[in-house]
């Protein structure tokens, strides 16, 4: 009864989502989607539900990709080196190379419908009962363990019940309409197998079962830990989870997703194959974030980040300063010059075109990575050349930042203005307020309210929407009104029940 009324809200949010209008897409995108459905005999709505729990629908057409990225994923259902690797068996029905998979999104689209198609036809799927993929997306999912598998099916399905409008490449739109009529218990977790999988050295991670075959190392040697190192997977979630959990000769401690997820493969304790050089390996912990070199990371991935490296620096003694919190394109390339040389001291573009860092396959993520707005939520700095002397605008607006007589300066856009980007050549401009004293307090008064916040005594109530007012929709706005109020009454129903009830 108790997971039931756990639930109770989300079904009734399923159920009251607004249905969106029935108006088919027309682009290019859900064109290859059709065509691909209709060739590999799965359904057209299963493919791009996939495609939207993976991230995978904005992928551009034609993608610049690296051999040696750690997650060589491909289309816009990420075919990835999984438990199942499906961008080889993808390669394999297709007659593509991988390769040209991942560079061509719509070549990929198309051998992973065949894909699909093929663990449906393994595991009895049926072209008309969605339901039936379950043991089938379970296997394309790659995960090594049943609990993500099952969490990972849950998540599709719960997306193809909710449809929606989604965005995909360029803008178009894509329709997705919501099947009701699949079963509640394949669209909702109500697992809790995911968070008993394992203790983190961190709190709060989610633990990822991953074996050290041909991965890892289960101890470091007696080498102590100097490093941090900061990697961008060039992949969604769950493309790289998956692959950083089976694919050979690869491994990382933690990863962090865009939305601040953060989960942890090996202890730390365990020695990690992670920048392609055995001396840093030995003496590093390291990160991979979820997202690509050439595109911004998001707030929420450079806060979790900060909280996470702080954490190890203070467990472990590492240094809070940019030559012991390294991206993996400052690690030394053994077979050029020593494998234990100090981290590259240049701009992050000067270090992959000396040819001389990156590891033994000349990485050059973390790519665009803001040090200097990253550094100082841990109580660091940038070093000078991951600026210039040019004032720059940072990727949300907000900040600007150059270095100044060796010094990096970051200077916060708070104004209505923000940060404007400006030529190339030229200081970019950063609307600043300006600094107000802080407030004078009279001795023996009580503090003064915090700016914006209300008074001690007035509890803070949000509005009631337009569309409560009206009494129309599922608004969970307002004290006790519409929906919020019976589901209070329907809880207050089921615990006079329960006091009912004669004790044993």
């Amino acid at each position: 009864m108790r997971r039931a009324l756990l639930a109770f809200p989300f079904a009734l949010a399923l159920a009251c989502s607004s249905t969106p209008p029935e108006a088919p897409s027309t682009g290019p995108l859900d064109a290859a989607l059709r065509a691909s459905a209709a060739e590999a005999g799965v359904p057209r709505d299963l493919l791009v539900a996939i495609a939207s729990v993976e991230g995978g629908l904005d992928m551009p057409a034609v993608r610049e990709v690296a051999p040696e990225h750690e997650v060589p994923a491909a289309g816009p259902l990420m075919l990835r080196r999984g438990r199942l690797d499906t961008l080889a068996r993808g390669a394999a029905l297709s007659g593509d190379t991988e390769l040209a998979l991942r560079r061509d999104t719509d070549r990929a689209l198309r051998a992973g419908a065949l894909v699909l198609a093929e663990l449906g036809r393994k595991t009895g799927a049926r072209a008309d009962d969605l339901a039936s993929w379950q043991a089938a997306i379970e296997e394309m999912s790659g995960y090594a363990d049943p609990a993500h598998r099952e969490a990972y099916a849950h998540r599709v399905f719960a997306t193809l019940a909710r449809g929606g409008e989604l965005e995909g490449r360029d803008g178009e739109r894509i329709h997705l309409a919501p099947h009701e009529e699949l079963p509640f218990a394949l669209t909702v977790d109500l697992s809790d197998a995911l968070r008993t999988l394992g203790t983190p050295d961190f709190p709060g991670a989610e633990w990822i079962p991953t074996s050290c075959t041909n991965k890892c190392q289960t101890n470091r040697g007696g080498a102590p830990i100097d490093y941090v190192i900061i990697h961008d997977t060039e992949g969604g979630w769950d493309a790289s989870v998956a692959t950083l959990q089976n694919d050979p000769n690869k491994s990382v401690h933690y990863i962090i997703g865009t939305d601040g997820r953060l989960a942890q493969f090996i202890p730390e304790s365990y020695l990690s194959w992670n920048c392609g050089n055995s001396f840093y390996n030995a003496r590093s912990i390291s990160i991979e974030h979820v997202g690509y070199a050439t595109k911004p990371f998001t707030e929420k991935q450079y806060a979790k980040s900060a909280q996470l490296v702080a954490s190890i620096a203070a467990r472990h003694g590492v240094p809070i300063d940019r030559k012991h919190v390294i991206g993996h394109d400052q690690v030394p390339d053994g077979g050029v010059i020593a494998a234990s040389s100090p981290p590259c001291p240049d701009s992050p573009k000067a270090c992959t075109a000396s040819g001389k860092y990156g590891g033994a396959s000349n990485h050059s993520d973390p790519g665009v990575w803001e040090w200097a707005t990253y550094m100082p939520r841990m109580g660091g700095s940038a070093k000078c050349t991951d600026v210039t002397p040019i004032l720059n605008c940072g990727w949300d607006g907000k900040r600007a930042f150059r270095c100044v007589d060796g010094k990096v300066e970051v200077r916060t856009c708070n104004g209505p203005g923000g940060c404007k980007v400006m030529a190339s050549g030229v200081d970019d401009q950063c609307d600043a307020l300006p600094e107000e004293p802080p407030p004078t307090q009279t001795p023996g008064a009580p503090p003064p309210a915090q700016m914006g916040a209300p008074p001690p005594s007035t509890p803070a109530v949000p509005p009631a929407t337009a569309e409560a007012k009206q009494g129309g929709g599922c608004s969970m706005g307002g004290a006790a009104s519409g929906s919020a109020a019976w589901i209070a009454g329907l809880g207050a129903v089921f615990a006079r029940g329960r006091r009912r009830r004669p004790r044993a």
